[in-house]
């Protein structure tokens, strides 16, 4: 509605004059936004999208930028991505994303970023007082990391040229293969690996199962086991997920041939009882075995092998290493589910519900065992003294009247058992708590002490009988009362001191204490017999994992370590007997020491004739095997030009006389 004066229209002709020519000819240290990323960046990891409930939590997790080319770009930021640049200097440089978390007005944070290179992981930018070197926002994060990268000169010009772009083109956040993979993921399962291996974690995760599902971790370690069939491959593809290739088809998938099989089967243990779970897990033992069978007919082990052993004692909640009182019924029962799969091609249910039964039961008894020898319930030596000095307590092996007590076997013996069963071995440095026996009657135990006479008597004996054949100015006398307590104090004061010199047996407050290695022994629940594929008898320990073929409790001679000894012939038995008479007088008898209360009877003359067949019982354990001979022998003998060259016979032996020919010359 004004016209414009001549003036205006002048000023501005020459404004748009200037724009032409600044359009044509940019300035001078111009910012020019990058439109074409070289992509040098390697998924390790794509990680899982955020999937909330609530619409703003689910916002957060997702980005929404403009490119440097004016593009729109949209999609998910991933929790759990690894991403790694290799720089032209050598180092790489990492970038990691996790779920943030909410805060204490339980507001949702969202994703957070940190940023590391080198081989060791070192955070960039470096951690101070406040920080944890994880962000919130990528961008704060990226221009921080520049910023130090620069200040420092740790990188090229050409590097920083580089990295001087969008993070999330440049780590692959904002790319397609990226957001393509996350929704697939989202959709099928994969198997990661991070390591050469998947891990058992890493398996769980694949199966849906939780690792700490204890109940459902066989069928997760099945899995891990079983075989690819045969035109099936397997290698670690982009973001370490597992791809499995059909090299005769080049078909590449995600999923697992025998993935179907083991969801139903992991979908069926979810339902079923715990007796219908060790029924499918003893058939599909079973059925590996004969999958095995018919692949390797030679080399195939036995069915009875430390191997299946102990997996069936998993399936049924037992653990050969600690328990090894079920590998006996474990061997029993698994013959009769080979049967009854061999002719069914399945086991009952009721089975298996006798089987745990057998095996719970022997837990039982081998825990009871185990309460009874071992030191932890152990009671104190509270035995009935007064039962004991009044001969109300028999023995335990004879069944005749008591009058000693073991302290460390807690048994009451009599004199003559007490000498038969601790004359040798470890059993002969056992502390005994031995009564004194009645110098008439020898089957009572003694309670007073003929001060006259210097016999111990019982009081029946001294009443009746040796009082009458005293003296006048014996009878006068005193006996003296013979005190059992203070010899018990004796014999255990005693005990307590040999136990501080010998290896740990007694204990102080418990003195017939047994140590883990003694009722160990007892139970004998550590090394079992198996036989090999060729048939050959071998010992295998499920606690140590050894394996030997020697019998463990065998000891070795100096002639053969290990070989069996041999039976004594008739003739053996017949010179030992001579050797024995010989040396056996009849008429020697023992008697007891009785110069002090408590003290322990004379074994020789106690037990002669024990003691005698005894040695003759020993000396034919002795006889060993004969020495081998050859090239079995133990030691090589000495060499025949040796032997020949000692011999003095042979020193005048000469050559045989040679015989020439008719036509040989002989020499002059």
């Amino acid at each position: 509605w004004l016209e414009p004066n001549l003036e205006t229209r002048a000023s501005v002709l020459t404004t748009l004059a200037h724009l032409k020519m600044s359009a044509e000819k940019p300035l001078l240290n111009a910012h020019v936004p990058k439109t074409d990323i070289q992509a040098k960046h390697k998924v390790i990891r794509f990680g899982t999208t955020r999937k909330a409930e609530d619409p703003v939590e689910t916002k957060l997790y997702e980005y929404l930028h403009q490119r440097a080319d004016l593009k729109l770009s949209k999609g998910h930021i991933p929790c759990g991505f690894y991403s790694v640049i290799n720089l032209d200097e050598g180092h790489p440089l990492y970038l990691e994303t996790r779920f943030g978390g909410y805060d204490f007005d339980d507001n949702p944070i969202g994703p957070q970023f940190q940023c590391t290179w080198k081989a060791d992981k070192e955070i960039v930018p470096p951690l101070d007082s406040t920080g944890d070197g994880w962000y919130v926002s990528l961008d704060e994060l990226w221009s921080q990391a520049l910023t130090y990268f620069e200040k420092k000169g740790l990188l090229t010009e050409d590097t920083l040229e580089y990295l001087d772009a969008d993070p999330f083109v440049l780590f692959g956040i904002d790319d397609q293969l990226t957001q393509q993979a996350l929704i697939k993921l989202d959709k099928f399962p994969s198997l990661i690996c991070d390591g050469v291996v998947p891990t058992e974690e890493e398996w769980s995760y694949y199966l849906r199962i939780e690792p700490s599902d204890t109940e459902m971790r066989w069928l997760v370690k099945a899995m891990m086991e079983t075989e690819l069939p045969k035109p099936w491959t397997c290698y670690k593809g982009i973001g370490s997920i597992v791809c499995y290739l059909r090299s005769d088809t080049g078909q590449v998938s995600w999923k697992h041939p025998f993935y179907d099989y083991f969801r139903q089967l992991r979908d069926f243990c979810r339902q079923a009882s715990k007796e219908e779970v060790m029924q499918v897990r003893c058939n599909r033992l079973l059925w590996s075995y004969e999958a095995t069978r018919v692949e390797t007919e030679h080399d195939q082990e036995p069915l009875i092998s430390p191997e299946y052993i102990s997996r069936m004692a998993e399936i049924f909640g037992d653990d050969v290493k600690k328990s090894g009182c079920v590998v006996r019924n474990c061997k029993a029962q698994l013959k009769h589910f080979s049967k009854a799969y061999r002719s069914k091609q399945d086991i009952d249910i009721t089975q298996i519900l006798k089987c745990r039964e057998m095996l719970d039961r022997d837990v039982a008894k081998y825990k009871e065992m185990v309460k009874h020898w071992s030191s932890e319930v152990k009671e104190d030596v509270k035995f009935d003294l007064n039962k004991l000095a009044a001969g109300e307590t028999n023995c335990v092996n004879c069944d005749t009247t008591a009058l000693c007590f073991c302290l460390e076997c807690k048994d009451y013996l009599c004199l003559n058992c007490y000498a038969d069963l601790h004359g040798k071995g470890s059993r002969k440095e056992h502390a005994p708590f031995c009564l004194v026996p009645c110098a008439l009657c020898v089957t009572l135990p003694a309670k007073i002490h003929c001060t006259f006479t210097d016999k111990s008597l019982c009081h029946r004996c001294y009443a009746m009988k040796h009082i009458k054949m005293l003296p006048p100015d014996g009878k006068e006398n005193r006996p003296r009362r013979i005190d059992y307590v203070e010899q018990y104090n004796r014999y255990a004061d005693f005990a307590k001191e040999r136990s501080a010199k010998l290896p740990p047996r007694l204990d102080e407050n418990d003195v017939p204490m047994l140590d883990e290695s003694a009722y160990q022994s007892v139970l004998s629940t550590d090394w079992h017999p198996f036989y090999d594929a060729r048939g050959v008898k071998f010992y295998h320990n499920f606690a140590t994992g050894e394996v030997m073929r020697q019998s463990p409790r065998r000891v070795p001679n100096t002639d053969d370590p290990g070989a069996e000894p041999e039976e004594p012939t008739i003739q053996d038995v017949a010179r030992r007997l001579a050797e024995t008479s010989e040396s056996f007088d009849p008429g020697a008898t023992g008697g007891f020491m009785t110069g002090m209360a408590g003290t322990i009877p004379d074994q020789a003359g106690m037990s002669a004739t024990a003691g005698s067949f005894g040695a003759t019982g020993a000396s034919f354990r002795g006889t060993g095997p004969m020495p081998l001979t050859g090239f079995d022998s133990l030691k090589s003998e000495v060499p025949a030009a040796v032997m020949a060259a000692a011999d003095p016979e042979n020193r005048n032996v000469r050559p045989p006389h040679r015989v020439h020919n008719k036509m040989e010359l002989p020499l002059e």
